[in-house]
């Protein structure tokens, strides 16, 4: 069964469960199960694809909940139409009120956080009864309406409910096979390498924050109007714990599979009822086999299936048209990158020492020099994630010493690591894909709204990422998941992302690291095609015949000091880079062997 007859067939089955002649109160635990989809739904955006964890959003469901029945409290259901829109803006900006501060945490610091969020909510919900009504709660909440038609039985909330949830799914599959999909799965991989990919990261990671918030919200204000009634203790850890069950059940990072944990997990408790006092040891148990298990969640486990059901398909790669010549145009030997008295100190260490450096445009220059010497932190200076400590770094004439690592990519400087830092759930295409920038970007709404201008942007970020694979000869790993990969192809993906961002300078850390020596051939052929495009490289490597043979021009650094700087045919005798390399006395050795055989 293909990926687009699947969503076809579940609203088939959605459209067939009022017939189905189901009683009242199994009828409500599926309209209930609707109400966590979106809830689960939410927490996974945030979760799945941005890999933020939120143990408060209980409290942003209770918000959403509160705003709509304060809003329509003894009145129309007519009011559950502007009641769900004020509940989804309330409650994304207190989705933008947490995220602010809490930008620069992950993992449990973030939950830490997060809970505390959820913890005052319930309080707040509980002790400020001149708004919330304390325990006594909030009643006459009217079931949601249209001009002469209430949604006023089980039926018509699930057909109301069953069509905001499909809703949402139709979205957020757009956003999942969507450059903002990529970007965040990006920051959930390697936030890092994201930056220097030119994602906004701050900016994408508190945009979810919020889209995440506003949807869980909108999940409350649709319990509020469902129920009838709310109360405080409905809105306790005890929901958050639930919802973050179906999101791993079901599958993060999934579209789907946090629909299916949150029906699975509405009903379960139901159905081990007959149980009695053994159903909660039976629930955890199952639960707790499940995640062992099935790690990708039940989601995850049909769409392994489908794919491979699905016939394989032999693709032709688009004609290499080669990449444009003003990629990395700039007038010949001019100064493209231009370091004066760069200083960089971590504590008491000085990393990098008054350096000055200049690489002209056109040239493949290397910066050399034994560990520790400072070479990949001056690569890390120059695309801005250190900061400087003295000194200045100018790109073709414009400072970036302080400027934020997506600015620096954006503006045409583009790295690689010397420690791999690809994005590992994603294939290689959807790696190389998260660097592509058109010309014409589309906005969020006109992605989630499939327009023409989207759709002509995806074919032109996927026609760049070909370009790019078939350069560095990866177009036919397009579709392998990039950790499968073994070490010199996945360093062939990470070099294929750079190019993708069509960059004016290139700078590589250690990119033979790992290779044997034909590996190392091929990689110079294509850094020398890079060069012929009109890329200009700094190239930082350890593999002192690839430098001799790739290098315009070297720079050596010890100490975090430029000891020297020339041609490779200089460097090659000079003897401070032989010191540096060698030692003193390897090359007092060496002085006293050259005047006996002289």
């Amino acid at each position: 069964m293909s990926r687009r007859l699947l969503p076809l067939l579940l609203l088939l089955l959605a459209a067939l469960v009022p017939w189905l002649g189901l009683s009242t109160y199994t009828q409500r635990l599926v309209n209930l199960g609707l109400v966590f989809s979106l809830l689960a739904i939410s927490l996974n955006l945030l979760l799945g694809y941005a890999g933020q964890i939120s143990l408060g959003h209980a409290g942003f469901f209770g918000i959403g909940a509160y705003t709509a029945a304060l809003l329509a409290e003894g009145g129309s259901g007519l009011l559950f139409w502007p009641g769900l829109l004020l509940a989804g803006l309330v409650t994304g900006l207190a989705g933008l009120a947490i995220g602010l501060p809490t930008l620069r945490l992950r993992g449990h610091y973030l939950a830490l956080a997060t809970l505390g969020f959820g913890e005052i909510m319930r309080l707040l919900f509980f002790n400020w009864r001149e708004v919330t009504r304390g325990m006594d709660g909030i009643s006459g909440i009217p079931a949601p309406a249209l001009p002469g038609f209430a949604f006023d039985t089980e039926a018509r909330l699930f057909g109301l409910a069953a069509v905001l949830v499909a809703l949402v799914l139709l979205l957020v599959r757009r956003l999942d096979g969507s450059k903002y999909g990529r970007w965040l799965a990006a920051i959930r991989d390697a936030e890092l390498a994201a930056g220097t990919c030119g994602v906004n990261v701050p900016r994408l990671k508190l945009g979810v924050f919020m889209g995440s918030a506003a949807l869980a919200g909108a999940a409350g204000a649709l319990y509020a109007h469902m129920m009838t009634f709310i109360s405080p203790d409905t809105f306790g850890f005890e929901v958050t714990a639930q919802v973050l069950s179906m999101v791993v059940v079901g599958g993060i990072g999934t579209v789907a599979g946090p629909v299916l944990g949150a029906f699975l997990l509405t009903f379960l408790p139901e159905w081990l009822r007959v149980s009695n006092a053994y159903y909660q040891l039976i629930y955890g148990a199952g639960l707790a086999l499940m995640i062992v298990f099935l790690p990708a969640g039940l989601w995850g486990l049909v769409r392994s299936k489908l794919r491979r059901a699905a016939p394989a398909l032999l693709v032709e790669p688009p004609p290499l048209a080669g990449l444009p010549a003003e990629i990395g145009a700039a007038p010949a030997d001019s100064a493209l990158l231009d370091a004066r008295g760069v200083t960089r100190r971590f504590g008491g260490l000085v990393a990098v020492d008054g350096l000055d450096l200049t690489v002209q445009a056109g040239s493949i220059h290397a910066l050399i020099g034994p560990n520790g010497s400072g070479k990949s932190t001056f690569i890390n200076l120059a695309s801005g994630l250190y900061g400087l400590s003295g000194g200045s770094i100018s790109f073709a004439g414009r400072p970036v010493g302080g400027a934020r690592p997506w600015a620096i990519a954006q503006a045409g400087l583009a790295r690689s690591f010397q420690n791999l830092r690809l994005f590992g759930s994603l294939t290689v295409e959807q790696n190389v894909l998260v660097a592509c920038r058109a010309a014409h970007p589309a906005g969020l709404v006109r992605v989630l709204l499939a327009s023409a201008t989207a759709r002509a942007e995806e074919a032109a970020l996927r026609a760049a990422a070909a370009e790019a694979m078939q350069a560095l000869g990866v177009w036919p790993l397009r579709d392998r998941v990039v950790k499968t990969l073994p070490h010199e192809q996945q360093r062939m993906v990470e070099i294929a992302r750079a190019l993708a961002m069509r960059p004016r300078l290139l700078m590589l850390d250690e990119p033979a690291a790992g290779m044997n020596p034909s590996e190392a051939d091929q990689l110079v052929t294509r850094i020398r095609a890079l060069r012929d495009r009109g890329i200009t490289i700094l190239l930082v490597e350890h593999n002192m015949p690839l430098v001799m043979r790739l290098a315009d021009r070297i720079t050596v650094l010890n100490f975090g000091r430029k000891v020297a700087e020339g041609t490779p045919a200089e460097i090659r005798s000079n003897p401070a880079v032989i010191e540096a390399y060698l030692g003193r006395r390897h090359l007092k050795q060496m002085t006293a062997d050259a005047a006996a055989a002289g």
